[in-house]
Parts: structure tokens; C-alpha cells; sequence
């Protein structure tokens, strides 16, 4: 962040007594004299401008209107209800997955339209959305994954899938604006997403509680898929009004590998890391050519609203050995998290090909403003982060309940700023802004590293 100087004026106008120009003034005169000045000068004091110059620093900001991420296609002609339409049953125990994909290849079929899943309690898995239609679910409907007899990664919904036409115009949303409940808490098989997006263009996810027992995948993954000599990834969607309860560490609300053009909007979690924008797959970073347009990767990536619970951090950004695009975050809160944003360096996994001549990856721009941080004691971290705790802070030794590897401790920081890609040719590119707000840190700064306080991209 480029320190801006604050230029003050202060302009004070004296008034001086020439008491030898008085020389018949008596004692009395003379304290007149001296009282009237003192006066003079109090007023003249009180009356003093302050001129505040201040340098500002022009810093590039993605909009967040939602109009610019999302297009509301009209084709509503054709209205189905899965229930009294497709005959799908309402209790956990019948899977209905063949229900509602034929009955979302039946309005794809017919141009396209809404397909709405009413009250009641449905089991699904392996859906695929179509084109042009637009799951509606109710607010008291819950959905489980199906149960399972095999550990492959699988989620309830598809938007993209491999070997298939990429598809446009999808939402999936509640009817009303209230969130409808996704229930993990039975499932046979952790390795579960509620949704899964890779080519997939103009598209909103929204509305969705979670009920997660720290299962191996985000609630909303973003990736991308081979289609006609092309990568395609997501592009043009809005992820927004989702709660996960009980997210695993390494997971969280959403995390994306691959992604353009994207608001991600009043996400929050309670473990985990809300927003993780870590483009991290070994098959991605696989993927790139020296010398070459970056593959996938992120950018455009607008989040706002952000916030997390006992976890490890509310935004994650993490490049690995990519070179992504421009982030820009606002409105992130936390509260007992380790960090409530973490912008980490880029390096190369020792999983990646050490033959294709990966660098350590970046971002092209960051900029975050308005962090809100609570101290606690019950952030999820792992031991690399320990070395982040000031010297009067011990280092915890309190395992999950879940995983051994990770551990319950007390908040770190509200920015852990220790990016190596902060200055590109002598230009800042990470920035981070006021205010930033804090609650019960008696020991750390609000920025960690100082390094990062005291940047000077001009050296």
C-alpha cells in the first residue's frame, strides 16, 4: 500500500504591542494593554485554517453491480414442479436423481424455463444441469447426497460436465430469497460438492445453508474442462447468500481454481476458509507453457461480504506457480479466524512438473479494504503458521476434532499480507486499505509482515 502523505498548512497571524510607542501609558494601561492582546491572540488562534493536501493513490476497482456478472434470460414459458409434475417422492430414503434429470432434460427439451423442487425431503447426486433452466428451491425443501458405495469425488449438482457441451443461462436459487438446506450430515462418502462449475457461462448460485460434518470439497467448487481445443472454465456468475456450518480446514464455501467474471457475494462460514482463491490443482498448474496465455486461473474476481467463524480465514488468496488476474475484496469480517485474509506467495508445489519451467505464481492486482477482525481462541491453523504469533503468544497444541494435522489456537492476525509478487516493475499490486478494525489482538499488528507496512515499490 502506498503511504499517502498528508500535507498540512497552518496559517497564524500574530499581533505584536510596541509598548515603547506608548510612553505615557500607566501601569493599569499597560495590563489593559497585555489583556487586550492575550485576547486578540486567543481569537486569532481559535480562527486558524488547517489546508490538508493529500496525495492520493489511483487504485483500479472492479464494479460489483450484479448486472455486470449475471444476464436474467427470459425463458419462464415453461413451468414445472418436480413433485406434481415428475411424480418425485418427498422422503430421504428414494433417491429421485433420475426424477429430476429427466425432468431438467424435459424443460431444456422445451426452450428452457423453471423447474421448482417444493417443500419436502429429496435425495440426489450427479445432477447435471442444461441450459436456459433454473432449479427454484423451496425454503423448507432439504436435500441430501444419495447415499454412496464407492469414494470417487462427486457432487449433488454439475454446471459443465467433462465430454459434454459447455452450458449457459443456469441459476440455481430458493424461491423466495430465504436459504434451502443442504444436509451432510449422514452422508457415506466425505468427498462430496453441492455444486460444481466448469464450462458453464452467465450463471447464479444462491440461497443455500449447509449442515457439513467436514467433508473433503467447498460447498461451490470452480474449475475447468477441455472442450474443443480450448480450456473452458467458468465465466460471467454470481455465487451468493450461502452458509456452510462445520467446514472442513482445507475447505470451506468456495473455492476456485478456475474462474472469470465472477461476484462472489454474502459468503459465510463457520470453520474453513470462506472464500479460497488458491489455484492450486496439480492438473491446472500442469497445464501452463512458458511464454504462453495462462491456462484457467482467475480473474475478475469481485468478492464482497465475506466473513468467518472459528476457522482459518475469511479470504484466501493463494496463486501457487499461476499467474492469475485481478482480485478485489471488500467487507470482509471475522471472528476467533486465524487470519481474516490471508495473500500468500506463489511457489512450486513439488507435485507439479519440474520439467515445464513453472515460476512462482501471481496475481496481477489485489486490493482488499474494510476488514473487521475479533480476537478468539479457537481459529483452525496449522503449524506453518506459527511462526506468524508474537513472542507472547505460545504456540497451541490443541488438535481438531477431525484431524490430527490441524490445530485450535487463538487468532493471529486480521492481514497476513506475505505476497512476492507486492511490486511488478516498480509498481505496487497489492494493496490493502482502510479501515481495518480490531478487536481483542493486545500484541500484533493489524498488517503482518511489516515488510508489507512499510512497502517502497519505487526501490
Amino acid at each position: 500500500m502506498k503511504n499517502t502523505r498528508n500535507l498540512v498548512t497552518i496559517s497564524i497571524w500574530f499581533c505584536f504591542t510596541l509598548f515603547f510607542a506608548i510612553p505615557s501609558c500607566s501601569s493599569d494601561d499597560m495590563k489593559d494593554v497585555d489583556l487586550i492582546e492575550e485576547e486578540k491572540q486567543v481569537e486569532e488562534i481559535e480562527e486558524v485554517e488547517e489546508e490538508k493536501e493529500v496525495e492520493v493513490v489511483d487504485v483500479p476497482r472492479l464494479l460489483d453491480d450484479e448486472d455486470l456478472f449475471y444476464t436474467i434470460v427470459s425463458n419462464s414459458n415453461y413451468n414445472k414442479n418436480l413433485v406434481t409434475d415428475y411424480n418425485a417422492d418427498i422422503i430421504f430414503s428414494t433417491d429421485d436423481s433420475v426424477i429430476l434429470q429427466e425432468a431438467i432434460d424435459d424443460v431444456s427439451a422445451n426452450g428452457g424455463g423453471i423447474l421448482t423442487i417444493p417443500e419436502g425431503n429429496f435425495s440426489f447426486d450427479d445432477i447435471h444441469l442444461k441450459s436456459n433452466v433454473h432449479l427454484k428451491i423451496d425454503e423448507n425443501a432439504v436435500i441430501r447426497p444419495t447415499d454412496r458405495n464407492d469414494t470417487k469425488n462427486y457432487s449433488i449438482f454439475h454446471l459443465g460436465v467433462k465430454n459434454q457441451l459447455p452450458i449457459e443461462n443456469i441459476s440455481i436459487t430458493s424461491t423466495n430469497g430465504n436459504k434451502f438446506k443442504v444436509d451432510f450430515t449422514q452422508v457415506n462418502n466425505p468427498n462430496v460438492q453441492v455444486v460444481n462449475c466448469n464450462k458453464v457461462t452467465n450463471f447464479l448460485i444462491s440461497d443455500i445453508m449447509v449442515d457439513d460434518v467436514y467433508t473433503k470439497f467447498s460447498v461451490v467448487t470452480m474449475g475447468g474442462d477441455d472442450y474443443n481445443n480450448s480450456y473452458q472454465i467458468p465465466e460471467n456468475g454470481i455465487v451468493k447468500n450461502i452458509h456452510v456450518e462445520n467446514a472442513h480446514y482445507g475447505y470451506g464455501t468456495v473455492q476456485t481454481q478456475s474462474a472469470t467474471n465472477i461476484l462472489f457475494k454474502d459468503l459465510s462460514g463457520v470453520g474453513g476458509a470462506t472464500l479460497r482463491l488458491e489455484t492450486g490443482f496439480t492438473g491446472l498448474n500442469d497445464l501452463q507453457v512458458v511464454g504462453q496465455p495462462r491456462v484457467g486461473g482467475l480473474d475478475k474476481i469481485v468478492g464482497r461480504n465475506i466473513s468467518c467463524t472459528n476457522g482459518n480465514s475469511a479470504v484466501m488468496i493463494s496463486p501457487h506457480a499461476m499467474h492469475n488476474g485481478v482480485v478485489d475484496i471488500e467487507g470482509v469480517t471475522t471472528s476467533s479466524a486465524g487470519f481474516a485474509v490471508r495473500i500468500e506467495s506463489g511457489f512450486i508445489s513439488n507435485k507439479y512438473d519440474q520439467t515445464i519451467g513453472l515460476t512462482q505464481g501471481t496475481f496481477e492486482f489485489v486490493y482488499v479494504k474494510d476488514v473487521k477482525a475479533t480476537y478468539g481462541e479457537n481459529a483452525e491453523l496449522k503449524s506453518k503458521h506459527f511462526g506468524w504469533y508474537p513472542s507472547e503468544i505460545a504456540d497451541p497444541s490443541t488438535s481438531s476434532s477431525y484431524d490430527d494435522a490441524i490445530t485450535i489456537g487463538p487468532s493471529i492476525a486480521a492481514i497476513l499480507a506475505d505476497a512476492n509478487y507486492t511490486c511488478k516493475a516498480g509498481e505496487q499490486t497489492v494493496f490493502v486499505q482502510e479501515p481495518i478494525e480490531v478487536t481483542g489482538f493486545l500484541y500484533q499488528e493489524n498488517i503482518i509482515p511489516e515488510e508489507f507496512v512499510n512497502t517502497d515499490c519505487s526501490n
